[in-house]
């Protein structure tokens, strides 16, 4: 299928080709905004986690900075230029620019499909952001950011990829040269140091190009209970014992995932029972009831009349949220996963002082 489709890999690589030689040239025009601006993208179709790093910086500096974060909303219902608030919901907003705005509560979120217009409505706000973080913006070049972070996923090389549409690659491998950082996301904690020497060659980059390497750490699933009262991430979860839950049931885990690479998550759920039964979603899938019924009914439990209990990713958490269906007794029988970013290689403050060696001179 692959060879079929190359002849028109190679129309896809001229159009890309002749785009970014536009912008090279400056015959298509990068704007040039007076403040930081970090872009997080990637190269590849589907999720290579950039949700966790754009998370992991605003962490980082909303402590003493004003941040905001422009997406363009994938999934969303809505159109134009959007200033999300507490209220907003995925539909209206995106899956993962609701995650952030609930989890920080002062984000200033901003969903565009034009990111000039987004920049534009940040800015004229009578408080603007003092840093502005892009998201899933490497190949969109109207807006120049002053650091281009490009993640890639390490169970999916790119080296090993083809071209739209016979692989999974929007650019050609060479375009990563316009970074000045890669980070290699979903390493095993154990990545060797002579893996990674392999993959720091295959990727051939530049001298002023820095290379790191980060896992996903999953941390305590949180009852989605927790999240319907809540409707936000910002104040604590529930304490319920999910091991002991897990110890007292009769009932079968689902892993249910509706994300680009849900691989490595359905083989964490693996840690609770080894015998799991996954649902596997398109990435960005919007949730109904007739789904949460599909996976409960489907799923079949010799000698116990309990109802599964569903294990799913945050940010599929917060997608089901919007099923108005959904009472509280099904949603006390979901439960989702926070994750957090770990860099590798004791690398966290060599990351941290990039950042903020730009952000303080900018």
């Amino acid at each position: 299928m692959r060879v079929l489709l190359l002849p028109f890999s190679w129309i896809f690589a001229v159009i890309i080709g002749l785009r970014n030689f536009f912008f090279d040239r400056g015959i298509l025009k990068s704007e040039v905004f007076s403040l930081p601006i970090i872009s997080v993208g990637n190269i590849t179709l589907g999720g290579t986690g950039k949700t966790p790093l754009s998370e992991y910086i605003i962490r980082t500096f909303s402590g003493s900075l004003r941040c905001g974060f422009l997406s363009r909303g994938y999934g969303r219902l809505t159109k134009g230029a959007l200033l999300a608030d507490s209220n907003s919901t995925f539909v209206e907003i995106g899956d993962e620019p609701k995650q952030l705005k609930s989890k920080f509560e002062n984000l200033l979120v901003v969903v565009s499909e034009k990111r000039r217009i987004g920049m534009q409505k940040l800015l004229n706000l009578p408080h603007p952001p003092d840093l502005v973080v892009l998201d899933d913006a490497y190949q969109h070049r109207y807006v120049k950011p002053g650091i281009s972070i490009l993640v890639m996923d390490y169970f999916r090389p790119i080296w090993k990829d083809f071209l739209l549409p016979a692989g999974n690659l929007r650019e050609p491998q060479k375009n990563i040269k316009r970074a000045d950082i890669i980070v290699v996301n979903k390493c095993p904690v154990d990545l060797s140091e002579k893996e990674a020497d392999f993959i720091k060659n295959k990727l051939n980059l530049s001298k002023n190009q820095q290379l790191f390497f980060t896992s996903i750490s999953y941390k305590e699933p949180i009852s989605f209970l927790h999240l319907m009262q809540n409707n936000s991430l910002t104040s604590e979860p529930s304490q319920k014992d999910f091991q002991k839950i897990i110890k007292e049931k009769k009932s079968p885990i689902i892993a249910v995932a509706g994300i680009g690479n849900p691989t490595p998550f359905f083989e964490m759920v693996k840690d609770y029972e080894k015998k799991v039964k996954t649902f596997r979603f398109k990435d960005h899938h919007r949730y109904t009831i007739f789904d949460i019924n599909k996976i409960i009914f489907n799923t079949k439990c010799d000698n116990c009349n309990e109802t599964p209990l569903i294990i799913t990713t945050e940010k599929d958490a917060f997608r089901m949220i919007a099923i108005r269906e959904l009472d509280a007794n099904l949603a006390s029988k979901i439960w989702y996963i926070p994750i957090e970013l770990i860099f590798l290689y004791n690398n966290k403050l060599i990351f941290d002082k990039i950042l903020n060696n730009y952000v303080r001179k900018n």
